[in-house]
């Protein structure tokens, strides 16, 4: 088995203020982008503008998967953090209504409380 491992930056690339500068390599460089936090229709204009791609049927709806996936990435990791805070809120004795008032979701709670105690 093989692996390669690709550092892809997060947030906004060739941005001048940040000093972050887009990859020099263009199959990484296009990768940034497809993962960005930019919608598809933006997406879509940078590959057909800046790399030339031409905008297929076939290409648009796997970009569209790519965003998709994204955003799912970014969405698993919002609940992971949400999870591993209510761990921590509940080895520090905060009870289950201060939690529910915080805007933390019952599920939440007992998902979080069941995958602590599991571990013990």
């Amino acid at each position: 088995m093989k692996g390669i491992i690709v550092n892809i930056q997060n947030g906004e690339n060739d941005n001048p203020s940040d000093g972050k500068k887009k990859s020099q390599n263009v199959l990484i460089s296009m990768v940034e982008e497809l993962l960005s936090e930019k919608d598809a229709v933006e997406k879509k204009r940078i590959l057909a503008d800046e790399y030339g791609m031409i905008m297929t049927a076939e290409l648009e709806g796997r970009i569209q998967i790519m965003c998709n996936l994204s955003e799912n990435i970014e969405e698993r990791s919002i609940r992971r953090e949400r999870l591993n805070a209510i761990k921590r809120m509940i080895k520090a004795n905060i009870t289950r209504a201060q939690l529910l008032s915080m805007g933390y979701t019952e599920a939440e709670y007992k998902k979080a409380e069941s995958s602590l105690y599991a571990n013990v």
